[in-house]
Protein backbone atom coordinates (compact mmCIF):
# COMPACT_ATOMS: atom_id res chain seq x y z
CA UNK A 1 0.00 0.00 0.00
CA UNK A 2 1.13 3.50 -0.77
CA UNK A 3 0.42 6.44 1.53
CA UNK A 4 -0.89 9.48 -0.25
CA UNK A 5 1.04 12.68 0.25
CA UNK A 6 -1.13 15.14 -1.65
CA UNK A 7 -3.54 16.26 1.02
CA UNK A 8 -5.52 13.01 1.22
CA UNK A 9 -4.70 12.51 4.87
CA UNK A 10 -4.89 8.96 6.02
CA UNK A 11 -5.75 7.62 2.57
CA UNK A 12 -4.02 4.47 1.47
CA UNK A 13 -4.16 4.04 -2.26
CA UNK A 14 -3.25 0.82 -4.03
CA UNK A 15 -0.06 0.99 -6.08
CA UNK A 16 -0.79 1.68 -9.71
CA UNK A 17 1.31 2.22 -12.76
CA UNK A 18 1.48 5.88 -13.71
CA UNK A 19 -0.62 6.80 -16.69
CA UNK A 20 0.95 9.77 -18.44
CA UNK A 21 -2.06 11.98 -19.17
CA UNK A 22 -3.49 11.62 -15.65
CA UNK A 23 -0.29 12.48 -13.87
CA UNK A 24 -1.72 15.42 -11.94
CA UNK A 25 -0.06 14.40 -8.66
CA UNK A 26 -0.17 10.69 -9.18
CA UNK A 27 -1.63 7.70 -10.93
CA UNK A 28 -5.15 7.32 -12.27
CA UNK A 29 -7.84 5.51 -10.32
CA UNK A 30 -11.06 4.22 -11.78
CA UNK A 31 -14.42 5.53 -10.61
CA UNK A 32 -15.29 2.41 -8.59
CA UNK A 33 -11.97 2.55 -6.74
CA UNK A 34 -12.43 6.21 -5.87
CA UNK A 35 -16.05 5.68 -4.82
CA UNK A 36 -14.98 2.87 -2.49
CA UNK A 37 -12.07 4.88 -1.09
CA UNK A 38 -14.33 7.86 -0.34
CA UNK A 39 -17.28 5.74 0.85
CA UNK A 40 -19.59 7.10 -1.81
CA UNK A 41 -21.10 5.89 -5.06
CA UNK A 42 -19.96 6.17 -8.66
CA UNK A 43 -23.24 7.98 -9.37
CA UNK A 44 -22.31 10.67 -6.82
CA UNK A 45 -18.93 11.15 -8.49
CA UNK A 46 -20.61 11.44 -11.90
CA UNK A 47 -23.07 13.95 -10.41
CA UNK A 48 -20.19 16.14 -9.15
CA UNK A 49 -18.69 15.95 -12.63
CA UNK A 50 -22.04 16.88 -14.24
CA UNK A 51 -22.22 19.89 -11.91
CA UNK A 52 -18.79 21.07 -13.06
CA UNK A 53 -17.10 20.55 -9.69
CA UNK A 54 -14.74 17.89 -10.98
CA UNK A 55 -13.18 16.99 -14.33
CA UNK A 56 -11.39 13.63 -14.22
CA UNK A 57 -9.24 12.56 -17.14
CA UNK A 58 -11.03 10.43 -19.76
CA UNK A 59 -9.26 7.72 -21.72
CA UNK A 60 -9.90 7.28 -25.43
CA UNK A 61 -12.57 4.72 -24.49
CA UNK A 62 -14.22 7.15 -22.05
CA UNK A 63 -13.01 5.60 -18.79
CA UNK A 64 -12.74 8.18 -16.03
CA UNK A 65 -9.38 8.23 -14.28
CA UNK A 66 -9.02 10.23 -11.08
CA UNK A 67 -5.71 11.69 -9.93
CA UNK A 68 -4.62 12.38 -6.36
CA UNK A 69 -5.59 16.01 -7.00
CA UNK A 70 -9.10 14.92 -8.04
CA UNK A 71 -9.39 12.80 -4.89
CA UNK A 72 -8.26 15.70 -2.70
CA UNK A 73 -10.87 17.91 -4.40
CA UNK A 74 -13.56 15.26 -3.78
CA UNK A 75 -12.61 15.12 -0.09
CA UNK A 76 -13.17 18.88 0.15
CA UNK A 77 -16.54 18.57 -1.61
CA UNK A 78 -17.55 15.78 0.78
CA UNK A 79 -16.40 17.77 3.81
CA UNK A 80 -18.41 20.81 2.77
CA UNK A 81 -21.44 18.62 2.05
CA UNK A 82 -21.18 17.12 5.58
CA UNK A 83 -21.26 20.68 6.90
CA UNK A 84 -24.51 21.18 4.95
CA UNK A 85 -22.92 23.74 2.66
CA UNK A 86 -25.31 24.00 -0.30
CA UNK A 87 -24.00 22.33 -3.44
CA UNK A 88 -24.67 25.60 -5.24
CA UNK A 89 -22.03 27.24 -3.02
CA UNK A 90 -19.59 24.36 -3.54
CA UNK A 91 -20.14 24.67 -7.30
CA UNK A 92 -19.61 28.44 -7.22
CA UNK A 93 -16.31 27.95 -5.38
CA UNK A 94 -15.23 25.21 -7.80
CA UNK A 95 -15.86 27.28 -10.93
CA UNK A 96 -15.09 30.83 -9.75
CA UNK A 97 -11.50 30.86 -10.97
CA UNK A 98 -11.88 28.93 -14.22
CA UNK A 99 -14.87 31.04 -15.26
CA UNK A 100 -13.16 34.36 -14.49
CA UNK A 101 -11.44 36.52 -17.10
CA UNK A 102 -8.65 37.72 -14.79
CA UNK A 103 -6.96 36.97 -11.52
CA UNK A 104 -8.49 40.12 -10.08
CA UNK A 105 -12.01 39.05 -10.99
CA UNK A 106 -11.37 35.53 -9.70
CA UNK A 107 -9.88 36.69 -6.41
CA UNK A 108 -12.82 39.01 -5.74
CA UNK A 109 -15.35 36.26 -6.53
CA UNK A 110 -13.55 33.74 -4.34
CA UNK A 111 -13.11 36.26 -1.52
CA UNK A 112 -16.83 37.06 -1.53
CA UNK A 113 -17.77 33.37 -1.57
CA UNK A 114 -15.34 32.52 1.23
CA UNK A 115 -16.60 35.41 3.36
CA UNK A 116 -20.18 34.17 3.01
CA UNK A 117 -19.07 30.60 3.71
CA UNK A 118 -17.22 31.76 6.83
CA UNK A 119 -20.35 33.50 8.14
CA UNK A 120 -22.47 30.41 7.46
CA UNK A 121 -19.97 28.11 9.19
CA UNK A 122 -19.67 30.47 12.17
CA UNK A 123 -23.47 30.42 12.51
CA UNK A 124 -23.47 26.61 12.40
CA UNK A 125 -20.69 26.59 14.99
CA UNK A 126 -22.80 28.71 17.35
CA UNK A 127 -25.77 26.40 16.76
CA UNK A 128 -23.60 23.36 17.51
CA UNK A 129 -22.23 24.99 20.66
CA UNK A 130 -25.79 25.69 21.81
CA UNK A 131 -26.78 22.09 21.06
CA UNK A 132 -23.81 20.81 23.08
CA UNK A 133 -24.84 23.04 25.99
CA UNK A 134 -28.42 21.76 25.76
CA UNK A 135 -27.20 18.14 25.71
CA UNK A 136 -24.91 18.73 28.71
CA UNK A 137 -27.74 20.35 30.69
CA UNK A 138 -30.19 17.58 29.76
CA UNK A 139 -27.67 14.94 30.84
CA UNK A 140 -27.23 16.61 34.23
CA UNK A 141 -31.01 16.67 34.71
CA UNK A 142 -31.45 13.06 33.61
CA UNK A 143 -28.69 11.93 35.98
CA UNK A 144 -30.82 13.18 38.86
CA UNK A 145 -33.22 10.33 38.05
CA UNK A 146 -30.58 7.60 38.32
CA UNK A 147 -31.85 5.07 40.85
CA UNK A 148 -35.42 6.42 40.84
CA UNK A 149 -37.95 3.60 41.11
CA UNK A 150 -41.02 5.71 40.28
CA UNK A 151 -42.81 5.75 36.92
CA UNK A 152 -41.00 8.34 34.75
CA UNK A 153 -43.86 10.84 34.62
CA UNK A 154 -44.59 13.82 36.81
CA UNK A 155 -47.71 12.03 38.05
CA UNK A 156 -45.73 8.87 38.75
CA UNK A 157 -43.01 10.76 40.59
CA UNK A 158 -44.72 13.33 42.81
CA UNK A 159 -41.43 14.70 44.20
CA UNK A 160 -39.55 14.73 40.89
CA UNK A 161 -36.37 16.82 41.31
CA UNK A 162 -36.28 17.46 37.56
CA UNK A 163 -39.81 18.86 37.15
CA UNK A 164 -38.92 22.39 38.27
CA UNK A 165 -35.78 22.48 36.13
CA UNK A 166 -37.02 21.30 32.74
CA UNK A 167 -36.89 24.81 31.31
CA UNK A 168 -33.08 24.66 31.55
CA UNK A 169 -32.86 22.43 28.47
CA UNK A 170 -34.95 22.63 25.32
CA UNK A 171 -34.34 18.91 24.85
CA UNK A 172 -36.77 18.21 27.67
CA UNK A 173 -39.63 19.23 25.39
CA UNK A 174 -38.75 16.03 23.54
CA UNK A 175 -37.59 13.81 26.38
CA UNK A 176 -40.15 14.24 29.13
CA UNK A 177 -43.55 12.73 29.40
CA UNK A 178 -45.68 15.48 30.93
CA UNK A 179 -48.04 12.98 32.46
CA UNK A 180 -50.67 10.43 31.76
CA UNK A 181 -54.05 11.52 30.37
Amino acid sequence: MKHSSSGCRGAHMPRKQKIGATDRNGPGYKIGEVAELLDTTPRTLRFYEEQGMLMPFRTAKGTRLYSQEDIARLRVIQHLARLDVPLRTVHELAVARPESRSGDEASHKVSTLLSKLRLDVEKKKRECQDALHQIHTAMKLVEQCFGCRNKPTFRGCKDCPVEEQTDKSHLFHLILDRGEP
